[in-house]
């Protein structure tokens, strides 16, 4: 009943074992393979960042230098001529250079050329620099013809008077092209950004974009902790629930997301880079079939090991009980080996093939021998020498072999003279931490005049029982003789003397 209890707690346990092991090691690889994914992201993310903001800050330290031209300052035909230079040296990165005066009248405009006159001081960002006299990048506005233009615009002045600004007008796709389209992680990993008030300024979807972003996740809750952090200027990581793809509905998957600001000025805007966490372990798919099988094999290396172990169970417990007592033993052999040598007792050491290893002096006076050495130094070899019966020292090696420690084994054995006395043994096994055998050890008495004694005893108990018989059958005898004199008497009509 005990090793079943024990088989089942083993069980149980190596099965929780089994199962704590798979969880560690796969959580382990998933937490790095997610760990490895956010890194990626997060380099992708801030390269693209730091790229808009040089950028940014590049075309910001061009019009810095024009604003600080006379003739640009004058917008004469000079300025004019720099202008349209610098336009048509970079026509493939912007779509428009603006020179706006104090009012907020466009008095100079690459293309389109019919603009200029136009009053648009209405604008924001024109209301912002008029106000403020320091550089202004502009949201993110939608033209006429459906293009998604930034502005960006340094104030220009006379002397210390504010005389209006230069700018440049940027289409925002030559933006994303150059720093967001190429951002692909797996298959659906992507890339886009949202401005300080949180309009989505780029998005694979193109029905996202200018949109509030809190209008366009509206119904993934899982969202609003990263977009919190994201309007606060922040960089972290994050993951929430979502279940579209380029606008199309699908299953429901966890997304991996980094979020970057891009400092720009008087405002900031923040990339995201996005993917499914789905894809980002797609190569644990391998590691975990191969996981579950070593798993899998260390159990059913376990359930047999288990299975024979606790059969053995019991056994080795006493054995470690054994090992403890030996390792005692061996601790303490300097200490007494005093008493060893000197005791009254018979002591010995005998290897495995019966050959004698060490006895006391006590052991060798009782087989004969002045002391311990000379025994050693004689032609007895072997312990078996001094056995009478082979068929007694048989049964002793069986008995020792079974129960590793035998007590009171009494022999008949013979002296190195030929004398023949009696011992009483008792010996044990010897082992080395590994449970092999080593050597047999013991001690021994002579207990021949106890069996002389006995023999005495026994012979004066068969004398008594002798003794004892006669007298009964005699006394047995003489009642038989006193019936028949009882009988005889009274057949003659006398009175019985019995």
């Amino acid at each position: 009943m005990k090793t079943k209890k024990t088989f089942w707690g083993l069980l149980i346990a190596f099965t929780g074992l089994c199962v704590f092991l798979f969880y560690t090691f796969y959580n382990e690889a998933k937490n790095t393979a997610i760990k490895n994914t956010n890194e990626t992201q997060m380099v992708y993310a801030k390269l693209a960042a730091r790229g808009i903001e040089g950028y940014f800050e590049t075309w910001v330290g061009v019009l810095n230098g024009l604003s600080k031209m006379d003739d640009i300052i004058d917008n004469n035909a000079e300025g004019q001529r720099l202008m349209k230079v610098l336009y048509e040296t970079h026509i493939h990165e912007i779509s428009a250079i603006v020179r706006v005066n104090e009012n907020g009248i466009i008095t100079y405009l690459s293309y389109p050329k019919n603009k200029i006159g136009d009053n648009i001081s209405e604008l924001k960002h024109i209301q912002e620099i008029n106000k403020r006299h320091q550089t202004i990048v502009s949201d993110m506005v939608t033209t006429v013809e459906g293009e998604n233009i930034i502005a960006v615009h340094v104030p220009v002045f006379k002397g210390k008077d504010f005389n209006g600004s230069i700018g440049i007008i940027v289409n925002y796709k030559n933006i994303a092209k150059h720093y967001l389209d190429e951002i692909k992680i797996a298959k659906t990993g992507h890339a886009w950004v949202i401005s300080r008030d949180g309009i989505e300024l780029y998005s694979p979807n193109p029905n996202f974009v200018g949109k509030p972003i809190s209008e366009n996740l509206k119904g993934y809750p899982t969202f609003k902790p990263m977009l919190t952090e994201m309007l606060k200027g922040k960089q972290g990581y994050a993951t929430y629930l979502y279940d579209r793809a380029n606008g199309i509905k699908m299953k429901l998957t966890t997304k991996l997301a980094v979020y970057v600001p891009v400092h720009l000025r008087n405002t900031f805007w923040s990339i995201v880079v996005v993917s499914n966490e789905n894809e980002a372990l797609s190569g644990l798919v391998s590691f975990r079939n191969r996981l579950i099988l070593i798993i899998l094999i260390l159990f059913i290396f376990g359930m047999i090991f288990i299975t024979y172990g606790t059969k053995a169970w019991l056994i080795v417990k006493e054995e470690n009980k054994r090992k403890q007592a030996e390792a005692l033993l061996k601790e303490s052999e300097k200490r007494y080996r005093n008493i060893y040598d000197n005791a009254l007792e018979g002591m010995y050491q005998i290897s495995l093939e019966g050959k004698i290893i060490q006895v006391n002096n006590a052991m060798a006076k009782l087989i004969g021998f002045e002391n311990q050495q000379e025994l050693l130094d004689s032609d007895i070899t072997s312990w078996r020498q001094i056995w009478i019966n082979e068929n007694v020292q048989n049964e002793y090696l069986a008995l020792l072999e079974k129960k590793e420690v035998v007590f009171e084994f009494e022999s008949q054995c013979k002296r190195q003279d030929g004398e023949l006395f009696w011992m009483s043994t008792n010996t044990r096994i010897v082992r080395d931490k590994m449970g092999n055998k080593l050597h047999y050890e013991g001690f021994t008495l002579d207990i021949t005049k106890r069996k002389e004694n006995e023999l005495i005893i026994q012979k004066k108990i068969e004398e008594l029982q002798w003794y004892y018989d006669i007298a009964i059958s005699r006394e047995l005898k003489m009642v038989e003789l006193k019936k028949e004199i009882n009988e005889l008497l009274k057949k003659g009509g006398k009175d019985i003397k019995y």
